[in-house]
Parts: C-alpha cells; sequence; structure tokens
C-alpha cells in the first residue's frame, strides 16, 4: 500500500498529543451557550472524524463534511467502530467552498484551522457564504484560524517532528516560506515514512499554503455573509487575543437581522 494512501494514519499519528476530547468539550460549550437546544451540527473539514465522533458523544447529530478521500475513509471507518446512537455521525465528501447539503443545521463548524487553507479573497467569501447557507435564524457557527498580529509578531521556523505508531516511523519537516503581500504562509511538509515492517522508506512532500487573517477583515466576512459576531477568543481559553495567539475563534449568530 502506497504512503499517499496510508496518509490519514500519519496524519492521526502526527496529531495524537492533540486533545480532541477537550478541544470538543470547548465546542459544545461555545455552541450551546448562544444555542443551548442545538443537536445537528455540520463540520466542514472534518479530516479523519475525532472531532465529529466527540460532538456527537455530547448529543449533536453530526454531519462531516471532508475533501481528502483518505481522510474521509479514516473517518467513516472509525465512525462505524464508535460507541455512539446510531445515526448520530455521518461523513460525506465535499469541498468548503460549494457543498451544499440542502439543508440547515442548528450549529456550523470548521475547526482546525481549515479557514486558513481559504488563502484569496474568492474562496474566503465562499466559504462564509457556505456557513451562512446552512445556517437558519438562532443557528450558531464557530471557526478558527491563524490570527495575523501573532503571526507577524513571530514568523513561522523550520522544524522537525518526529512520531511513530505500530506501523510506520515518521519524521515531517516543516519549512515555511512567507508571502507577506498576500498573507499567506506556504509551508513545504517533507515526510520519511519508514514501514517497521520491511524497513522501507518513502518519502513525499505537500504544500500547505495558509492564510492568516485580521480580525477587522473577518468581522467584515462575517458581515457580508449576514452574520453577526458574538464572541471571538484565544482557542481553548477564552482569553482576549494578542501577538502571543496564533490560534483564535470566531463564534458567530444567525439572527436574520
Amino acid at each position: 500500500m502506497s504512503v499517499f494512501a496510508n496518509y490519514a494514519e500519519i496524519y492521526d499519528t502526527l496529531n495524537a498529543g492533540k486533545d480532541y476530547a477537550k478541544e470538543a468539550e470547548f465546542v459544545a460549550q461555545l455552541l450551546r451557550e448562544i444555542a443551548p437546544g442545538a443537536r445537528t451540527l455540520v463540520n466542514f473539514g472534518c479530516g479523519t472524524g475525532q472531532h465529529d465522533l466527540m460532538l456527537a458523544k455530547s448529543g449533536f447529530e453530526t454531519l462531516g463534511v471532508e475533501l481528502s478521500p483518505h481522510m474521509l475513509a479514516q473517518a467513516q471507518a472509525r465512525g462505524m467502530a464508535a460507541d455512539i446512537p446510531e445515526g448520530h455521525a455521518h461523513f460525506t465528501q465535499g469541498d468548503f467552498r460549494n457543498f451544499d447539503a440542502g439543508r440547515s443545521f442548528d450549529a456550523v463548524v470548521s475547526l482546525f484551522h481549515v479557514m486558513s487553507y481559504q488563502t484569496n479573497e474568492a474562496d474566503v467569501a465562499a466559504a462564509f457564504a457556505t456557513l451562512s447557507a446552512h445556517m437558519s435564524n438562532g443557528s450558531v457557527a464557530l471557526f478558527d484560524l491563524w490570527h495575523g498580529p501573532a503571526v507577524e509578531h513571530e514568523l513561522p521556523e523550520t522544524r522537525v517532528r518526529r512520531a511513530e505508531n505500530d506501523s510506520f516511523k515518521i519524521v515531517r519537516i516543516a519549512e515555511p516560506q512567507h508571502d507577506s503581500s498576500a498573507h499567506v504562509v506556504t509551508v513545504k511538509f517533507t515526510f520519511f515514512v519508514e514501514d517497521k515492517k520491511t524497513g522501507a522508506i518513502s518519502s513525499f512532500e505537500e504544500l500547505h499554503p495558509m492564510r492568516y487573517f485580521f480580525p477587522a477583515e473577518i468581522q467584515s466576512h462575517i458581515e457580508a455573509a449576514g452574520l453577526k459576531l458574538k464572541e471571538t477568543g484565544e482557542w481553548l481559553t477564552r482569553n482576549s487575543p494578542s501577538r502571543d495567539t496564533w490560534s483564535v475563534y470566531y463564534l458567530v449568530e444567525k439572527t436574520g437581522h
């Protein structure tokens, strides 16, 4: 099996230290403060489905939307094996910029900086339009992104990360390139993956352009989408964003006004 086919497993291994349960609890708390009766939820850019399943355990009926077929397959397999009520977690393939579920949801989320993968104005506007199209009056949405003041204060550096699971040893080199005029950091990831069983080493590269945003431009997109900002803060702490806060969330509501 190719490394690319195993990418979802590699992704999960590299993010094994991420506390999905804590993050899902944080998300559920924020959503229910604005919409206490929220039950249905759609997650754009669900990855391998870990947030979705945690949110399903907390009572939401979730639909995860993922562009990558390999990530989607992992999410679907994880959903089949999860100890959650039947029908509480579904996954489908789709693009954040043009997906249409044909219905609205009580809550809409897009986590782990998926919004920052929208690197030009047309894509950002399309993503906000998708959020709004899946909300009805009283619906709430939550998304997080790279916070511009922090990125420009402390530019990303080359980093090396090592991880392993029962099947692979993984080394990932992240080399960032900053385009200050476009507010985009393009990270070149180089992966070296050793198969523990055979000793074979494979390598591949990926480019991840990530856009960082400033509060005023996000406020403009929120208003253009017919939404209202309820709260913004540092991810997981709710502290006011600062030059040291790379990850910032925005909590918005659709009011019909």
